[in-house]
């Protein structure tokens, strides 16, 4: 059977937003349980920005589909079982590599430009469409409802002018493994709760789970300025104007900041999904206004926590959605009885903020939910996602895409790239789908091979989708499919993209690196509870944050390109040495 490999079809770009092309890396936004730690995330994480644009952008896939590289495929096979025709790969490549540099990375074509720049546009509010009564409420209010809820005695007070605006920090010391919190189930926000508190009536049916509670936040915000709020009013009234996420990021900046990153598309993407639900819900509820839904979705992409003790359900938690997040910290929220509680990791003494894990994520997430990003270096969990498909352009591509879904696996598929490595998996990924057999019928072989190792299509590499962006798989089943050849050729794919990505990233290095490395502003004439701020002081913070995410991003594509050409220059020689055996 001879074998050929079409360059290939990818893009670097952000994971894929729905349910058939998605991956779930169980990042942030939920914050999970300690026995679930994976799963760990908060709202605004990739998780459930990809749970949203599954629920509310069915085009996700095509969009995925249509910024992956259009290879040749004019390959034919080179003789013996399996080999890889790296000599075709080459010309193909660097034969096409002008023609497709528009498609890598962050450095879109003028079409999606015009199309991204439309979006954001679209998705961004002003202070004068969030209702009036939002933010009104003092520090003294929340703690007097907080009461109210019966929130048992705390270990920590509320503080609002710290680095990170608001924030829980310690009145006493606190030990290791301490449960503190202790909010009562009474006080959550769910699903559930939100449709009895708002009488939404039978339409609510129609709607997400996250597009309910949105429509509970708006309508309650506002109910404020007739007195008519519910139960949560003096809540909703505390909850800050501004988050600082990408929702509210002005359109020009949008992509001057992320220009080169993943991310960018992430944002595009995030700002399609809210713009989509808010026209489903207005279509049900004509009377909540546009710019009340916006606000309400920014809160719950920054707050929302997932509580698996209650089988993974969505809610609003008062008072424990005041914890920012640290990279490294383990101490996660959940349910524990009656109360949500925070398990603390480590101990505190009088001063100190309390942290809490919003789960394993990059920066770049960070960075468009909440609008900051940890130092550079800061975050174990930096990464750059990788994003390869299937060619639409491929004669195989409808037969590649179906033996895929066989295997559990999607024609897209996203990989992280870290400090540390890569997933192997990245490498099989890429050998089948390059692969090019002289009957479609063998494809289902080469599949088991390169995920399996073995006939059992159900046995893949892949513990999950899960499993696969995070690196885990069982054991070391699959292969490479056309053995040292095929290492070589799937490997100088991904130096080529490492390269390609870098180039897309329109300052120089060291000009990053200064801006990263620049002050966070202080606030004045700012109010740091309501999150309102003048305009600089909010743009000096996205530029700041988006620089130290394009360093991150820059030191792990070089990082990675490095080592693929050290594996390159070993797999050669020993290349070498078994031709001259022969």
């Amino acid at each position: 059977m001879d074998v050929v490999y079409l360059d290939v079809a990818a893009r670097l770009a952000v994971r894929i937003s729905d349910d058939v092309c998605g991956i779930d890396r169980s990042r942030a936004i939920d914050v999970a349980s300690s026995r679930d730690r994976a799963r760990a995330s908060r709202d605004g994480d990739a998780t459930t920005s990809r749970a949203m644009a599954t629920m509310m952008n069915a085009t996700a896939r095509a969009t995925a589909r249509a910024s992956t590289r259009r290879g040749a495929r004019e390959g034919r096979a080179r003789e013996g079982e399996g080999n890889l025709a790296r000599e075709d790969y080459r010309r193909r490549r660097w034969r096409g590599r002008r023609r497709r540099a528009g498609t890598i990375g962050g450095a879109a074509s003028t079409e999606e430009t015009t199309s991204t720049r439309g979006r954001a546009e679209s998705a961004r509010y002003d202070d004068a469409e969030i209702p009036r009564g939002v933010g009104s409420a003092t520090k003294a209010e929340l703690a007097r409802w907080l009461e109210g809820r019966r929130l048992p005695g705390q270990k920590m007070a509320l503080e609002v002018n710290l680095a990170e605006g608001r924030g829980l920090v310690a009145t006493e010391e606190i030990k290791r493994g301490e449960a503190l919190l202790g909010v009562p189930r009474t006080t959550l926000i769910t699903v559930e709760r939100a449709i009895a508190e708002a009488k939404l009536g039978p339409k609510h049916a129609e709607l997400q789970e996250w597009s309910v509670l949105a429509t509970f936040l708006a309508q309650q915000a506002l109910a404020l300025e007739s007195g008519t709020a519910g139960t949560f009013g003096e809540y909703i009234r505390a909850l800050p104007r501004r988050t600082g996420s990408v929702l509210d990021w002005p359109e020009d900046e949008v992509d001057k900041l992320l220009k080169g990153s993943p991310s960018r598309l992430a944002a595009a993407e995030r700002q399609d999904s809210v713009n989509a639900a808010i026209d489903e819900i207005r279509s049900y509820f004509p009377e909540i206004t546009v710019g009340a839904l916006r606000w309400a979705f920014d809160i719950l992409f920054s707050r929302l926590i997932r509580l698996d003790a209650m089988g993974g359900e969505l809610a609003l938690v008062p008072w424990a959605d005041m914890l920012n997040h640290k990279p490294g910290c383990a101490a996660f929220i959940d349910l524990n009885g009656d109360a949500v509680n925070l398990t603390t990791d480590r101990s505190y003494v009088k001063g100190e903020q309390v942290w809490a894990s919003y789960g394993q994520r990059p920066s770049s997430e960070l960075l468009i939910s909440y609008g900051f990003a940890p130092e550079v270096g800061e975050n174990p969990d930096d990464e750059y996602a990788l994003t390869l498909g299937v060619d639409v352009n491929d004669p195989l591509a409808d037969a590649k895409a179906q033996v895929l879904r066989d295997m559990g696996l999607s024609p897209v598929e996203t990989f992280p790239l870290r400090l540390n490595g890569y997933p192997r998996q990245l490498l099989q990924y890429a050998s089948f789908i390059l692969c090019n057999p002289e009957k479609p019928s063998e494809l289902k072989g080469l599949a088991q091979s390169a995920f399996t190792g073995s006939a059992n299509i159900g046995q893949s590499i892949f513990d999950s989708v899960r499993g696969l962006t995070n690196g885990k798989a069982r054991g070391k089943q699959g292969v490479i499919l056309g053995g040292v050849a095929g290492e070589i050729a799937v490997r100088e794919m991904l130096a080529d993209l490492c390269a390609e990505a870098l180039s897309a990233y329109p300052n120089t290095l060291e000009k990053d690196k200064g801006l990263a490395q620049g002050r966070m502003p202080d606030f004045p004439g700012a109010d740091a509870w309501t999150g309102v701020a003048p305009d600089a002081i909010r743009a000096t913070q996205r530029s700041v944050s988006a620089a130290r995410v394009r360093v991150s991003e820059r030191r792990i594509l070089a990082k990675t390109d490095s080592e693929v050409r050290l594996q390159l220059r070993k797999l050669k020689q020993k290349s070498l040495m078994d031709d001259f055996k022969q």
